[in-house]
This record gives C-alpha cells, structure tokens and sequence, in this order.
C-alpha cells in the first residue's frame, strides 16, 4: 500500500511539473484551465500524501525502532521545532501542533521508540495543518527532520 501510494504522489507530482512548465508556453486563454488543473493536481497530491502519513501512523505500533535510533530522531525533531518556530510565515495553528509535538517528545520517563511511536501516530493532523499553510510536505521532512524521514522510508520499505 504505502509503495503504491510513492508511486502515485510521485506520478502526480511529475503530472503537476509538466503542467506548470507549459504555463510559461501556452497561449494566454489556455492559462486559466492549466491553472485550474494544477490546482487539482495539489488536491490530489495532498490527499494521497495524508493517505500515506495515515496508513504510516496506522502502522506505528508494528515498527521496531531501536533505542538509540528514536533518540536521534527525537533530537531532531525538537531541534527542527526550534528552527520552524523562527520562521516568520509559520502558521500559528501549525506552529501550536508543532508545539504539542515537541513537548510530546520531551516527556519524562517514556522511552524515545515509545514516544517516537506516539508522534508518528499525531503526523496526519500535522500535514493537514502544513497543507492548509501551503506547505510542501516533503520538502519541511527533508529540510528539518533528515534522519526521521530516512528512518519512517526504510520502516515504508519493509512493510
């Protein structure tokens, strides 16, 4: 599932480049249409990437991470809120969610895996948050949480 659902996103991502590519060619009255086609395009991206995020939180609790691992990710997750809570065009309402995440993770007394288990299960709402700000998802995992997305990659893989 979580395979096709990459293929999908990725299929739809190459559809929504070509797209805009013609914009910069076409004639003017054909603009607005490619516009509009675009636009769906971003719907359906959007919707096949909370589709993943879900099937990925569903799948939580079957994922071994090990100790050190979750402790490295963590890091770099309240790291990564840091940084994002400088940047001037965060949303308020993703900034909040961001928040909640981060203190989820400094919770005393819970292991790292567990409580790494227990953000991944808080991810779909958070992507919700982004899409509705305009932000590209895959873009905010690479740039601040490198090791998560190569972790929650390899654990998709396996599956």
């Amino acid at each position: 599932m979580l395979k096709q659902l990459e293929k999908d996103i990725q299929r739809l991502q190459d559809q929504r480049a070509n797209k805009e590519n013609t914009l910069t060619t076409i004639a003017p009255e054909e603009k607005v249409r490619i516009e509009q086609q675009i636009e769906d395009l971003k719907g359906e991206i959007a919707s096949k990437r909370q589709k993943y995020l879900e099937e990925l939180a569903d799948r939580a609790d079957e994922l071994a991470v090990e100790e050190s691992e979750a402790e490295v990710i963590t890091a770099e997750i309240v790291e990564a809120v840091g940084q994002i809570e400088q940047q001037p065009e965060a949303s308020e309402e993703m900034l909040a969610i961001l928040r909640e995440l981060r203190d989820k993770l400094n919770e005393p007394g819970v292991t790292a895996a567990a409580k790494l288990k227990g953000s991944i299960s808080s991810f779909p709402p958070f992507i919700g948050v982004t899409y509705e700000a305009e932000l590209d998802t895959e873009q905010l995992l690479r740039k601040y949480f490198p090791t998560f997305r190569t972790w929650y990659l390899a654990a998709a893989k396996k599956r």
